[in-house]
């Protein structure tokens, strides 16, 4: 389909071209006896919270850890969680042994998932402090799912009480299907919309077992008339919102604020990325919508527990709460058993055919089973890289036209963003995940070998959370590499110093291609030989207005990181500008105006005469990237460009995640027809979206 990325209308799919240090793991003598939890007194202090000391979180994709002899079975939470949840979770996510987080939280069932009773002194808020992978969502979903179970029951006694009986089944039910389609349950917040889908899926999945238990979902980019209805029509067991969407929701529309006045859980997941995303205020807004504590129980998941968290913690649980710490002491901020790798290109010109090379390796690796994500900054950079990746693979990689390339960022419409999640998910290899900042984070792709991040990423949690998506199943097979212009070293040398980054040149990798070549397939030699020619050869077809496009927007993304690469924004502009040149193929470098620049806040003096010979105006021929149009609209556009990234971290855009945040299909009677996210489920069952 043809895109303002097109020159001309295009056969090929392409949208680009012209027509034609490791931290300690502790030891298995570290007994799971040893795990403490802190309940903290009205007088405890956060800031000197204990910890909780683990084997090892190295999970796979359901939480299911890999030390399955020397983990407890599920089977021993048989009478504390119910015979319907337990089922589900053998049944349907086929696991049966607990993870370290999982350890610690079940147990605590099911007191924990009791009403309140103001006689109880126990506490029942939970500050948890473990990473991303480590089976947390099953963790907190489980007491969810109880908890609306117990308060359905409770519900239904007390209205047979009230009526003056001792038993009556039919007020019973009539009761519990009052609550279940007035009042929320449990509400979760997550701070993108990917993994606010995952986790309604998540949901889903536990809760097959449970006859008529619903999950409404409330995120961005999709509509809120079909999710009003959705609200008017069902049973609102478990919400699952991203802030933005359940602020909104519950300022603007009263069925939403009353329906949700006498929520008694909340769960904030990724908390610390709710706080770096500048959430704060919203959590603040929603909370002061739902019960108040003690009567609303808490759950408060984070990787990290700063300061900022200790504030958020003391603002939303009760004072009496338990604190479990599942990240080791002194273990590293990464995966440890990821192997991790950076090269610092030679020059810009080795960036695509390096990219090809990481490709092959694991190919050839992996063969029939390679699945990588290759991460960049910027959406548009995402589409460039995707148009090479697209058009390179079938002649420059071992697997050649069965490699399956996908594409995942802000452009795309949600319609679009989730079946491609859902591919990707649920290819088995030879496949290709270009994405941008928006697949970080929490979003499981079960089976991937390797992770490519091409240039610096926003920070280094972002890094850890990139590196995060490999290495997470039961055979723990996963790479991670870091790919680097020579102006970029810098994030390595400063921002990078605790994490066990390996040099490999590009000369290095190169003979391990053809090593591996000659041992296992050599008729991919010949294909890996021709790649610098195939490379040179596209180059030639690519639009060049489209590679400036790209290039205003990295521009806005990298300048603002030269304190992080300790090098001036000079350096990081004509480092860029000979990008354009040796990677993506253009004759001479970009002119760059002093108006552009200074919009870059480069507007210090020496700026002046900054490039080539050839100036650019505002005229509506100039190119696009030198931002079209009157003065007004090319400073809004520069905007655009400069917040593309922190947009990106936010999980901004419009579209959604995976299959679950589609919009729901109707049939002529207006009623929901099965879409592809609930083909696992029994076909009378009713369905939420």
């Amino acid at each position: 389909m043809a895109t303002p990325w097109m020159r001309a209308a295009l056969a090929s799919s392409s949208v680009l071209l012209r027509a034609s240090r490791p931290g300690r793991v502790l030891s298995k003598r570290a007994a799971l006896s040893s795990l403490r939890l802190a309940s903290t007194a009205a007088t405890q202090s956060l800031l000197t919270p204990s910890r909780t000391e683990v084997d090892s979180e190295e999970t796979d994709e359901d939480g299911a850890s890999a030390v399955g002899n020397h983990q407890p079975k599920f089977a021993t939470l048989a009478g504390k969680v119910s015979a319907q949840t337990l089922r589900a979770i053998s049944g349907i996510f086929k696991i049966d042994t607990m993870s370290v987080v999982q350890t610690v939280v079940l147990p605590l069932l099911p007191n924990l998932a009791e009403p309140y009773n103001p006689q109880n002194k126990e506490a029942r808020d939970l500050l948890v402090k473990a990473r991303t992978g480590t089976g947390k969502t099953l963790a907190f979903l489980i007491p969810a799912v109880e908890a609306r179970m117990k308060a359905l029951d409770a519900a239904g006694k007390q209205a047979v009480i009230d009526a003056g009986l001792k038993n009556d089944h039919h007020i019973e039910m009539r009761a519990q299907r009052a609550l279940s389609r007035e009042t929320a349950g449990t509400l979760i917040i997550s701070p993108t919309r990917e993994l606010a889908t995952q986790i309604a899926n998540e949901a889903l999945r536990l809760t097959t077992r449970h006859e008529g238990f619903e999950v409404r979902l409330f995120v961005g980019g999709t509509s809120k008339r079909m999710q009003m209805r959705d609200w008017m029509r069902g049973r609102r067991d478990i919400v699952v919102a991203t802030p933005g969407r359940m602020r909104d929701l519950l300022e603007n529309e009263p069925e939403v604020a009353k329906g949700m006045k006498d929520c008694k859980m909340l769960i904030l997941d990724e908390a610390d990325t709710l706080l770096e995303m500048g959430f704060r205020e919203d959590i603040q807004a929603i909370t002061s919508y739902i019960a108040k504590t003690p009567e609303r129980q808490t759950f408060l998941f984070s990787a990290t527990v700063s300061r900022e968290i200790q504030q958020i913690a003391r603002a939303t649980l009760d004072r009496n709460h338990r604190f479990i710490d599942c990240v080791p002491v002194d273990s590293s901020p990464v995966h440890a058993h990821v192997p991790q790798y950076h090269t610092v290109l030679p020059t810009a010109a080795h960036q695509i055919p390096h990219i090809l090379r990481l490709l092959a390796h694991d190919q050839l690796l992996h063969p029939g089973k390679s699945k990588t994500i290759i991460f960049l900054p910027t959406t548009k950079l995402t589409q460039l890289f995707s148009t090479f990746i697209r058009e390179l693979s079938s002649m420059c990689l071992p697997a050649g036209r069965n490699t399956r390339i996908y594409e995942i960022h802000s452009k795309r419409t949600m319609e679009s963003r989730s079946k491609t999640s859902q591919q990707f998910r649920m290819d088995k290899g030879n496949s290709v995940l270009i994405s941008s900042d928006v697949s970080a984070r929490g979003v499981d792709y079960p089976g991937v070998t390797r992770v490519i991040q091409v240039g610096i990423p926003s920070s280094t949690d972002q890094y850890v959370h990139r590196v995060g998506r490999t290495g997470r199943g039961r055979d723990k097979v996963g790479r991670a590499d870091l790919v680097l212009l020579p102006w970029e070293i810098g994030f390595v040398t400063w921002q990078l110093t605790d994490i066990p980054l390996r040099p490999v040149t590009v000369t290095e990798l190169t003979s391990q291609v053809k090593q591996l070549c000659e041992e296992q397939n050599p008729d991919a030699a010949v294909v890996i030989d021709d790649m610098d020619a195939e490379v040179k050869r596209l180059m030639a077809k690519l639009d060049p207005e489209a590679i400036k496009e790209t290039l205003a927007s990295v521009l806005g993304y990298y300048v603002g990181k030269s304190g992080e690469l300790r090098v001036q924004k000079t350096v990081i502009v004509e480092g860029l500008k000979q990008w354009t040149v040796e990677a993506c193929g253009l004759s001479s470098p970009p002119y760059i105006s002093d108006s552009f620049l200074e919009k870059l806040g480069m507007s210090d003096g020496r700026t002046k005469n900054f490039g080539t010979n050839r100036r650019f105006s505002y005229s509506s021929d100039g190119p696009a990237w030198q931002m079209r149009g009157n003065v007004e609209k090319n400073r809004h556009r520069m905007g655009t460009e400069r917040r593309e990234s922190e947009r990106e971290r936010r999980g901004g855009g419009s579209y959604g995640g995976s299959s679950y945040g589609d919009r729901p299909r109707y049939d002529r009677d207006d009623r929901p027809r099965r879409s592809y996210g609930f083909d696992s489920r029994p076909s009378g069952r009713p369905e939420s979206f």
